[in-house]
């Protein structure tokens, strides 16, 4: 059995060949070939412990997630996880991979994926709120499919932000990256804005002006109890695109406005019905994407990475 650290994950594809891998497991996460239970919430006080399975004919992965806000406290991660990869033929263990870069890697290709289907193929000025080690990601992903030359960032976290903008501009110091005092800032100067954050309740002010014409994407609720954006986003949206439609009842962000009115159920969709064509994308030039996470993406970036792993010399 391989146990494959972030490192080797890290740099063993290329940005390209996540987005096209995970791409086509957005439209492979609305067919029937492969078995997901429901994701298991384990909530320990103010701790919470996610156990995400999926089966395929080729493989069962399994992600064990680890949520702990006082971390930061300990100068440790808030966030840990780990995939164990198995054979589903036979049942052999395959791999342990570092869950913490996977996941950061395989949203970060969710979220440009669903860029890529619904902002303007000119934008060129992209936002993030949170800049934590999946702000970084989020980034340099959305790079790679739109043509952005600024960047405007916000994190309540001073040394967050200063960690982003220097990790960041080794990658592009072509790209300008402006730090802000206050998420306002970043929304009025971003056509793309992505919110990564796991704050309990808006983090914008709830101005129509701040959301008019431009795309969105949350990556951060992915509790009933975690809410991203306000009402006045809601009520300039035609169409609502989710990763996966289980989100309907695990995001406060899709949960509370269909409770509230701001939105009707008939107007959320999968990326992947957009992609294969089922779903037609609407004129509305304003646009949210949001991203819950699924097993089914943690497989296949695992499959991903077990076999470029296995061609390697070693």
């Amino acid at each position: 059995m391989e146990l494959i650290n972030s490192n080797t994950i890290s740099d063993i594809a290329t940005i390209s060949e996540w987005v096209d891998t995970i791409e086509k497991a957005l439209q492979l996460s609305s067919s029937s070939s492969f078995v997901m239970p429901k994701r298991m919430h384990i909530d320990c006080n103010q701790d919470t412990f996610l156990i995400m399975p999926c089966i395929t004919e080729e493989y069962w992965a399994t992600k064990l997630v680890s949520f702990c806000p006082d971390n930061k406290l300990k100068g440790k991660p808030s966030i840990y996880g780990t995939i164990i990869l198995i054979d589903s033929r036979t049942g052999e263990p395959l791999a342990v991979l570092d869950g913490g870069i996977i996941t950061a890697m395989r949203t970060a290709a969710v979220t440009a994926t669903g860029i890529k289907y619904l902002s303007p193929v000119n934008s060129n000025s992209l936002g993030i709120i949170g800049t934590g080690v999946q702000g970084i990601y989020q980034a340099l992903f959305a790079c790679s499919v739109r043509p952005i030359n600024e960047i405007w960032a916000f994190d309540q976290n001073k040394n967050n932000l200063e960690y982003f903008a220097g990790e960041f501009r080794l990658k592009h110091p072509e790209i300008r990256v402006n730090l802000t005092k206050d998420s306002g800032e970043v929304a009025r100067n971003s056509e793309i804005v992505i919110s990564a954050t796991n704050s309990p309740r808006p983090v914008f002010e709830n101005s129509k002006e701040l959301f008019t014409g431009k795309t969105f994407v949350g990556i951060g609720s992915y509790k009933p109890d975690c809410r991203e954006f306000p009402e006045w986003l809601f009520r300039q949206l035609d169409q609502v695109f989710v990763d996966t439609i289980d989100g309907k009842s695990e995001s406060g962000d899709l949960i509370t406005p269909l409770e509230n009115g701001w939105i009707s159920e008939g107007i959320i969709h999968s990326l992947g019905s957009l992609i294969s064509g089922h779903t037609a994308l609407s004129s509305n030039k304003t646009n949210l994407f949001k991203t819950v996470g699924s097993a089914i993406f943690d497989l296949v970036a695992a499959k991903l990475v077990y076999e470029k792993y296995l061609k390697k010399p070693h």
